[in-house]
């Protein structure tokens, strides 16, 4: 009896599983990708923020950045930045300078920190950023978007994409007479065979669009922003998309 070698390739297992995937099987085989991907609407918002002043004095400089600080801590409390999702940097005190004529100019002390804080609701956001005072020494840096249940979403997606790639193995196969009789490798890396099937031209495959996923609705922005109009949650907050690939050899034989 013919013994099938079947190597399971997903992220973090050894490397010589991993390497598996990117060799070919002698025996008659199909490559399937499959895809699933979905559109969410955010529930989290990470603010950047970053605190820096320059001054001849290093105590002046100090002081103010300190200043900043306190005022930007107390709008994150009043405006419901999550407890414990704030982190804040240490003091990095260093000389500025400029070149002048070839020289290099001493400019002062620059003092910085930084503040990464983290919302529930895009309203909390939008309030907190009004409150941030309009102080060239106080920048935004960014605001970056993400699901609280990211995990959860991207292990459905998983399973989905598992689930694609086999639907397209059977399709494919049955279109030749042959049959699926086993796997030969999977992975989430796309393979880079030798004959030239490169990870960039594996394509999007049959994508399968994930529904059901739940829905954060982020709240209406101030009515004097948008008098009269009433936004759909997935246009006031934006959407973001998801998706897992799988890149598999599937073993065939005739029927």
């Amino acid at each position: 009896m013919q013994r099938l070698l079947v190597s399971l390739c997903v992220l973090l297992l050894p490397t010589v599983a991993a390497a598996q995937i990117n060799t070919l099987p002698s025996a008659p085989h199909l490559l399937v990708k499959g895809r699933a991907e979905a559109r969410v609407v955010p529930d989290r918002f990470t603010i950047h923020l970053n605190v820096d002043v320059t001054d001849m004095s290093p105590n002046i400089a100090r002081e103010k950045v300190e200043a900043h600080m306190w005022q930007l801590f107390k709008a994150l409390d009043a405006n419901g930045a999550l407890k414990g999702q704030t982190h804040a940097s240490s003091l990095s005190i260093q000389p500025q300078t400029d070149y002048e004529d070839g020289k290099s100019v001493f400019k002062g002390t620059d003092v910085s920190r930084s503040i990464d804080a983290r919302f529930d609701g895009l309203d909390k956001l939008r309030a907190f950023i009004a409150a941030v005072p309009a102080d060239k020494e106080v920048q935004i840096g960014s605001v970056e978007t993400d699901r609280s249940d990211i995990d959860a979403i991207k292990l459905r997606l998983r399973q989905a994409a598992i689930e694609n790639s086999k639907q397209a193995a059977e399709k494919i196969a049955a279109a030749y007479g042959m049959k699926i009789i086993g796997i030969y490798a999977v992975s989430e890396v796309a393979p880079d065979f030798a004959y030239g099937i490169q990870a960039g031209s594996w394509g999007n495959g049959n994508v399968i669009n994930v529904t059901g996923t739940r829905d954060v609705p982020a709240p209406p922005p101030p009515a004097a922003a948008m008098p009269g109009k009433v936004l759909p949650p997935e246009l006031r907050a934006g959407t973001q998309t998801v998706q897992r690939d799988i890149y598999a050899i599937y073993l065939i034989a005739p029927k």
